[in-house]
């Protein structure tokens, strides 16, 4: 035997897995699923046949992306969803989809109840079933382990769908009376005084109206999904996520009170044509912004009350916690 030989003698020669390797103690191999040509053709025949059978609903969706500002993000949900998807995919060979028939129950009752909402002209309804139904298939076809993990992307797709048209008639005036006082009281701390008229605003000799826009459900369903998107797709703790989920409303509306006093400023300084030619349309466009940057500010502040294990080293706050094992990331297959 040689030297070189003498310095390996002993030492296992590694094996490149392969697929009995989790037999021998290597570990399975990360791949997410091996994708072959019948999953391929049943999901694009299960496809077909749902885009036949919404095809009118579908085209009301289309319309309503296009033509609304307020919901133009409807072309991003899907995209979104697939990421998600792919996210949250449970990886390695031993998390594979395992088809279950619970997902067809959920289907039937979703095409039961389109049949109902048709009949009786319910037209937002009827296209709400989408929703179940695609559940239902990604139930049947993946079984409740796997869809207990990928569930956020099914859920996300909520934001295909416009607010109710009754939810948005009950709202409408009452947020919209809120945000004119709102409105009003920002801005007699900043300095200006103003009356409130119903939903007018008197700021000196000018009239500012606030119109049924301004009452924080336009930009509602849009911000909804931003928010939604990034706490699915951003590594945090779970309970960030069900406390920044709810504060999506108030966020909205605050929003939309600062809009209603820039302007109101504006009118204030270089008057009313000034005001609602120009001032009122370019703070409309600086209110995702805005939200977006409330959203940041309100992470920041539960970062700051209530630090996680791993940066209790770096920064201090009124009260500790540890993190443990999160849930949400271990349905991810994360450590």
């Amino acid at each position: 035997m040689t030297p070189a030989q003498n310095d390996n003698a002993g030492v296992p020669t590694p094996r490149a897995p392969d697929g009995g390797g989790e037999g021998r103690g290597l570990p399975a191999s990360p791949d997410r699923r091996r994708i072959g040509g019948a999953d391929v053709a049943t999901l694009a025949a299960v496809a077909a046949a749902f885009a036949y059978a919404y095809a009118p609903n579908i085209a009301g969706l289309y319309q309503t992306w296009k033509t609304d500002p307020d919901y133009s993000h409807g072309f991003l949900v899907l995209p979104i969803a697939a990421v998600i998807l792919w996210k949250r995919w449970p990886a390695g060979d031993g998390a594979r989809p395992r088809p279950g028939m619970l997902g067809w129950l959920l289907v039937a009752a979703g095409l039961a109840g389109r049949v109902y909402a048709h009949e009786r002209g319910a037209t937002w309804t009827e296209t709400a079933t989408i929703l179940p139904v695609i559940a239902g298939l990604g139930l049947a076809r993946l079984g409740w382990p796997t869809f207990r993990r990928t569930w956020p992307a099914f859920a996300f797709l909520v934001f295909w769908l416009p607010l109710p048209p009754a939810l948005n008639a009950a709202l409408s005036q009452p947020l919209q009376g809120l945000a004119t006082k709102l409105a009003c009281g920002l801005l007699r701390l900043s300095g200006l005084w103003v009356m409130p008229e119903g939903n007018v605003i008197l700021v000196g000799n000018e009239r500012l109206e606030v119109a049924a826009a301004c009452n924080g459900l336009s930009m509602l369903m849009s911000l909804a999904a931003t928010v939604a998107a990034t706490a699915s797709l951003m590594p945090m703790a779970s309970w960030k996520r069900v406390v920044l989920l709810p504060s999506i409303i108030p966020i909205a509306l605050g929003s939309n009170v600062l809009r209603i006093a820039a302007t109101a400023w504006c009118y204030h300084k270089f008057g009313a044509d000034v005001g609602s030619k120009y001032a009122h349309d370019l703070a409309g466009y600086l209110m995702m912004p805005m939200a977006m940057i409330l959203v940041g500010l309100e992470l920041a502040v539960m970062s700051w009350l209530i630090i996680e294990a791993a940066d209790a080293p770096k920064a201090a706050g009124l009260l500790a916690m540890d993190r443990g094992r999160d849930p949400w990331n271990d349905a991810r297959g994360g450590p």
